[in-house]
């Protein structure tokens, strides 16, 4: 048992750390996320924004197309970008970033529309709701309430089916 601070700590406590610490290329990683939050995000935040209290079914069948869309473009061109950098998570930072950084977007696109996501709360509200949205159930529900869940799962369950294509081709 490894000894921090006074606090005893097991190996299954720290094996999280430990993996962070054992990326080879933090910066890149994080700008995959980065990229990966912004192409799917930014759909969602412009739908919003033009159709403001307008929004409407036709338009949740188009977040469902366009944002999937723009991130795996965007996967196409971080994936050779990552090639060349001999980086070899590119797929899962981008994932990670629209997963992580989904409540500010959401957040972004409700103020965008006039919606006033905060409610009384104000800015601290939406605060919590951004800070909370790093826990991946809240990311989803604040996306059903968006209108962008379809988007969202169709992103990820297509991130898993690549990933389990690609590992039963290398094994």
């Amino acid at each position: 048992m490894a000894q921090v601070g006074g606090l005893r700590w097991s190996a299954m406590q720290l094996r999280p750390v430990a993996l962070f610490f054992r990326i080879k290329q933090p910066r890149l990683a994080f700008s995959f996320a980065v990229a990966g939050a912004l192409s799917f995000w930014l759909p969602d935040v412009a739908i919003h924004t033009y159709t403001g209290h307008n929004f409407a079914p036709p338009d949740v069948w188009l977040i469902t197309i366009l944002a999937p869309a723009t991130f795996l473009f965007a996967y196409v061109v971080a994936r050779r970008f990552a090639v060349k950098r001999d980086f070899k998570w590119a797929g899962p930072a981008m994932l990670l970033g629209v997963w992580l950084m989904g409540g500010l977007f959401m957040t972004l696109a409700a103020t965008a529309s006039g919606s006033e996501f905060a409610g009384p709360d104000g800015v601290w509200g939406s605060l919590l709701w951004i800070v909370l949205s790093v826990i991946p159930i809240v990311t989803y529900i604040l996306a059903a309430y968006d209108g962008s869940v379809l988007a969202l799962l169709a992103v990820t369950l297509g991130a898993l089916l690549v990933l389990a294509i690609r590992r039963r081709r290398y094994s």
